[in-house]
């Protein structure tokens, strides 16, 4: 499944949308942790002629479509073409990100914290994008609303489901569950733990 494109105003040409570098780095890593050098060498051959793409720059932005090429080539590589197997890539992402730079996020061991500060950390790694989080009365649930992108990833989505899913594991939640749906406001995220 490709990118699905939100239209914009006609007339008025969209700004690129990027990412971080440091998103597509930490999918290289994860090939290197879960299969070995090797297969992230391999992975790295598919995308050595992009112009600039190596060394791949933490800081610096990149298009998202390279991104998501990365992350569906991963699909492809290692886990029979099965988008949902980057949930696992996500959530590795959480933990190496949770545990090193960004760890301020994770203080405490306080998942709804964390949701409430994770629009922060969303808009670090996006240059279009926003993050709503809605927690629900009950405590144990909560809605994410990822808008104002100009183009929805179903790669995409599923890395980031793992991402929360890997945040909740690391700050101690359990019976963590997840579910998304694209709607033409965006992605609404239904997160629930017990």
């Amino acid at each position: 499944m490709v990118p699905l494109t939100v239209t914009g105003v006609e007339g008025i040409v969209p700004e690129e949308y990027l990412v971080r570098g440091s998103s597509i780095s930490s999918k290289f890593e994860f090939v290197r942790d879960r299969f070995g050098t090797e297969a992230e060498l391999r992975l790295k051959e598919d995308f050595e002629n992009r112009e600039r793409l190596f060394p791949i720059l933490d800081s610096s932005w990149y298009p998202f479509e390279l991104y998501d090429e990365i992350n569906r080539a991963i699909a492809d590589k290692f886990f029979d073409g099965k988008l949902a197997g980057l949930v696992e890539v996500g959530s590795y992402s959480a933990e190496k990100v949770l545990t090193s730079v960004y760890k301020a996020f994770a203080e405490g061991k306080d998942f709804v914290g964390f949701l409430l500060r994770a629009a922060l950390l969303h808009e670090r790694f996006y240059s279009q994008s926003q993050m709503d989080v809605t927690l629900g009365e009950d405590g144990v649930s909560a809605e994410i609303l990822l808008r104002d992108a100009p183009t929805y990833s179903e790669a995409d989505l599923h890395m980031a489901a793992g991402f929360y899913a890997g945040a909740a594991k690391l700050l101690g939640v359990t019976g963590f569950h997840h579910e998304y749906t694209l709607t033409k406001d965006g992605a609404h995220f239904q997160l629930r733990w017990d």
